[in-house]
């Protein structure tokens, strides 16, 4: 992935070097397309001085024709460069949300004052908005040339009329610019409001069963109001500054425009000038107006542009800096996971010796007697499954996650899996079979393309496990990891489960299989259970043997496994 920007600055100067293939070419035909606007008044003041005063009529046909091309190139220029221009602004946000959602998928967790509600906004809203800004490009070079094009021929037709175009408009745009970094700061802040009001949106959605059942509706209702008014009147006030902006920049213009129709009528007096300069300068006095109100509105766009960029290139910041490992002063380091040929080692863990866990072949149970040893181990495990990829070692943690989609998507977890012709093959009956997913079919309609709701909300826990469940087998790992996989269903189901995954995952070859559990269904199938007391030495063994023991170790285990 790109290199994380320090600020928006950088994240839109980034942006702006990996589009120059379809900026620069969408900046060269809106030139064109601009330029040309601004010589159709000189085309038609040439028409009149050459063509219609003489009384001409083959100089009023090349009149004609010379304007029917101009028209012509005028609408491709603006046709493609917009295109183009359309094309950077589209390639750019989605490349931003790629980021976005990359960096907050493969990060271990989110900063802590960031949640999935703020993430998803900045990911949608805030890179949209900061992508504008090749739009904004386009449209801003093409402006600044058109206004530059009717500068020279107001020089060429009568000096002193282009000597006050050239003083007073760029007067006017500095002007015009000053209020943007206020408008900068109002579009950040706004921003930010609709970034709460999504988190709060979130965070109430995920609790929406508990608020109901709780009678707490009316609480819901007036905490998201409060955001969502908040968010309302940050709108406000950025639409009220960029108003007054936008207000400031027609005044400035109409101001400058005046100037240059005074100057222009007083030289026409005086008869400095022929009626087609005349008709020339007032056309391109009125094609003035659009440059000049174009620059005076990118000025506001532009500012909230970089406000979003600032809100991406902080969040992408705030994901790298809680990605980096912690300094030995502020945290003990994590154990290391190391694979070999033949089995899955962890060193520093928890006394600081090696540790082979479990070998190729083998279903091995891990029961820690403190929640602090099976953390540890979780994260170790996670975050080496992480660079291997989901081919070589997956993790699956305690928590549910399910989809909107079918049963046979959420397990499948493929783009277009609700196609049972390219999906088949990955949800066997022994998937099924195993995860105890095959009874749940029983009970929906539709089999494995049953309708599953947001989060999972018509499922139960204990279906939701299984689903889950189905989903890692599925993905047949080298090696796979459970946490606590079955604690929502019933004992009988349980033990079925844990026959049925150590069947699979024997029978899938040289695979191994860890679960951090204190089933004794799991236990009991497991080929060795590894025992992680809180103080003392590791134990292995079988589940049998372990529970047979007559020392204080087994009493410790046996402990740790009664339920």
């Amino acid at each position: 992935m790109p290199r994380i920007p320090s600020s928006g600055s950088t994240l839109l100067t980034r942006a702006a070097r990996r589009r120059l293939s379809l900026l620069l070419p969408g900046a060269v035909m809106l030139s064109l397309w601009q330029v040309c606007e601004a010589l159709v008044p000189v085309a038609i003041g040439i028409v009149v001085d050459r063509a219609i005063l003489p009384l001409s009529l083959p100089m009023l046909i090349v009149s004609i024709l010379g304007i029917g091309v101009l028209f012509t190139v005028l609408s491709l220029g603006y046709r493609f460069g917009s295109r183009l221009c359309n094309a950077a602004r589209e390639h750019e946000a989605h490349a931003l949300r790629v980021e976005i959602t990359h960096a907050a998928l493969t990060s271990a967790d989110l900063p802590a004052d960031r949640t999935s509600g703020e993430v998803l906004s900045i990911a949608s809203a805030d890179a949209d908005t900061a992508a504008m800004s090749f739009q904004q490009a386009g449209r801003g070079i093409a402006s600044v040339l058109g206004m530059i094009t009717a500068a020279v021929f107001l020089l060429v037709a009568d000096p002193v009329t282009g000597l006050v175009v050239l003083v007073a408009v760029p007067i006017g745009l500095i002007i015009v610019a000053l209020p943007g970094r206020s408008v900068s700061a109002k579009a950040t802040a706004q921003l930010d409001a609709v970034a709460r009001a999504g988190r709060s949106a979130s965070d109430l959605m995920h609790g929406l069963r508990v608020i109901k059942a709780m009678g707490g509706e009316d609480w819901a209702v007036h905490r998201y109001r409060q955001t969502s008014d908040d968010a309302a009147a940050a709108g406000i006030a950025t639409g009220e500054r960029t108003g007054r902006l936008a207000g400031l920049g027609a005044l400035v213009m109409s101001a400058v425009l005046a100037i240059v129709l005074i100057v222009a009528g007083l030289r026409l007096i005086d008869g400095q000038m022929s009626v087609g300069a005349l008709i020339g300068i007032l056309g391109m006095t009125a094609f003035l107006t659009e440059p000049m109100r174009a620059l005076a509105e990118i000025v506001g766009l532009f500012a909230q542009s970089h406000g979003a960029a600032e809100r991406i290139a902080r969040l992408l910041a705030d994901i790298a800096a809680e990605a980096e490992p912690e300094t030995p002063e502020a945290a003990a380091p994590l154990p290391t996971v190391t694979l070999s040929e033949s089995a899955v080692i962890v060193a520093g863990w928890p006394d600081g010796d090696d540790e082979i866990i479990t070998t190729f072949g083998e279903l091995t149970c891990i029961v820690t007697d403190t929640a602090e040893h099976g953390a540890e181990l979780l994260a170790a495990l996670s975050t080496h499954a992480r660079g291997l990829g989901p081919e070589t070692m997956i993790v699956a943690p305690h928590d549910t996650d399910l989809f909107e989609g079918t049963i046979r998507s959420n397990i499948t977890m493929v783009v277009g899996a609700d196609d049972q012709v390219h999906t088949d093959d990955r949800v066997t009956a022994e998937v099924l079979a195993a995860s105890g997913t095959d009874e749940l079919l029983g009970l929906v309609d539709g089999g494995l393309d049953h309708r599953i709701q947001e989060l999972g909300g018509n499922l139960s826990g204990g279906q939701r496990q299984r689903v889950a469940l189905a989903r890692a087998l599925s993905a047949d790992p080298a090696v796979l990891v459970l946490v606590e996989p079955t604690t929502a269903v019933d004992a009988v189901t349980e033990a079925r489960i844990a026959q049925g995954v150590s069947r699979l995952r024997r029978d899938a070859g040289r695979r191994a299989t860890v679960i951090l559990t204190s089933s004794p269904a799991f236990l009991a199938a497991a080929d060795i259970v590894v025992h992680v007391p809180a103080t003392g030495p590791i134990l292995r063994g079988r589940h049998s043997e372990l529970l047979a023991g007559d020392d204080a170790a087994a009493a410790a285990y046996r402990r740790a496994v009664t339920r």
